[in-house]
């Protein structure tokens, strides 16, 4: 029987692996959260291998499958932004949506939202960054 802090096998994101799992939560006799026992990360359950499905009074239709979500490079997506129209970034300066800046210490990157009226949020090569903007 499953239950708070107990054991169960399930897919570790950080370590790539099924490895042990302590059970943080259940609903309705299933884990939602556990935590790795090997690098303590705390994720959702990821595995039904073994445990019973839940009883049902009725049949539910099936779900339609899920379709793979389209991974695009970050070149590739630089590459249909508007590169003559770069601007150095300036914290005193305003951004538009998808505008493209060049930052001195991350390179080049566009604004992938705009939070409010004094910070944006820049997509790099390695990471987004929010930064202020209006500042002036």
């Amino acid at each position: 029987m499953l239950r708070v802090g107990g054991e169960i096998d399930s897919f570790c994101t950080r370590c790539q692996m099924t490895l042990a799992h302590t059970i943080h939560a259940l609903v309705a006799g299933r884990p939602i959260k556990v935590e790795c026992n090997t690098c303590h990360g705390i994720h959702r359950f990821r595995g039904d291998a073994g445990l019973p499905s839940p009883s049902k009074s009725r049949s539910t239709p099936a779900r339609p499958a899920r379709e793979r979500p389209v991974t695009v490079s970050f070149d590739a997506a630089l590459r249909e932004k508007r590169l003559e129209t770069a601007l150095r970034y300036s914290p005193r300066e305003t951004y538009r949506l998808d505008q493209v800046i060049e930052h001195p210490t991350f390179g080049l990157g566009w604004v992938s939202a705009i939070r409010d009226a004094s910070k944006i949020e820049v997509t790099f090569r390695t990471e987004v960054k929010v930064l202020v903007q209006g500042k002036g």
